[in-house]
């Protein structure tokens, strides 16, 4: 089991444990709501209780006295009262411990899913493009440039492809070294009588192997040649196709076998 698909089941295992953590939240909830209507079932049962109650003292009152008619009815509304304050503490009380419950419960899956957003971000930036990230963000790439004649060029599944021609290319000093060691350097004879070796273009360039190879673009590859203005995000295809016929020396930066810009070599 590689490294993706230990995280991608480590991902998955975490998701399954906020879902089960999730539903007890709201399990919870659930009960507190149940809760929370049976005291107010209870709270009107008491009213309800206190109203006859004061009803049947008020009726019985007829029998007694003025005086004390008057306590009994100021002792059993007292003691309603402070049932009635009990039952509207409790209530508002479990309407607290709800109202966090929620908040809670909120808080809770916004970090969770931005922790998901996180690991899936984090498993999609490693699927061997060969980028190394840095604390900034920004991908940062070690190309290696090659230089090149392009054969052809393609489009396959929405990716384009070029057949790439490897080539060694010298400038100035270094040409005529490399001419010379392989016998195509060009020569003279000074005054002295000493050999002067020179190329009349002043370059040259070793083909060492005639195989070509099969490189991938980048879906945002840079082009920078003459006749080619890339004005879009896209790889200029047509444009590109047409060019590579007259087998101009290109300059591929390339980084895991994909190419990211093409440039023009100007010949001297």
């Amino acid at each position: 089991m590689d490294k993706k698909e230990e995280e991608l089941i480590s991902m998955h295992y975490q998701m399954e444990k906020t879902d089960i953590k999730q539903q007890r939240l709201e399990d919870r909830l659930i009960s507190i709501s149940e809760d929370l209507k049976r005291s107010k079932r209870r709270r009107n049962f008491y009213f309800i209780f206190i109203l006859i109650l004061m009803l049947l003292l008020t009726a019985g009152s007829l029998y007694v006295i003025l005086g004390e008619k008057e306590n009994i009815t100021k002792t059993e509304s007292l003691e309603g009262d402070v049932d009635v304050q009990r039952l509207i503490f409790e209530n508002d009380s479990l309407q607290k411990e709800v109202d966090k419950l929620k908040t809670d419960i909120s808080k809770y899956q916004n970090e969770e899913l931005s922790n998901k957003a996180d690991t899936i971000t984090s498993l999609s930036g490693n699927t061997g493009s060969g980028k190394e990230e840095e604390a900034d963000g920004k991908s940062k790439l070690k190309f290696e440039r090659k230089y090149c004649y392009i054969n052809r060029v393609y489009k396959s599944n929405d990716v384009v492809f070029i057949e790439a021609d490897i080539i060694e290319y010298y400038q100035g000093r270094k040409a005529v070294k490399k001419a010379k060691e392989l016998g195509e350097a060009e020569y003279d004879l000074d005054k002295n009588g000493d050999t002067l070796y020179f190329l009349y273009n002043n370059y040259y360039i070793h083909n060492q192997s005639s195989r070509s190879k099969i490189l991938e673009l980048d879906d945002k590859a840079r082009v920078k040649i003459e006749n080619i203005n890339q004005i879009s995000s896209g790889f200029p295809l047509k444009a590109f196709q047409k060019v590579i016929t007259d087998k101009p020396v290109l300059i591929l930066e390339i980084n895991n076998g994909i190419v990211y810009k093409i440039t023009e070599q100007k010949l001297p």
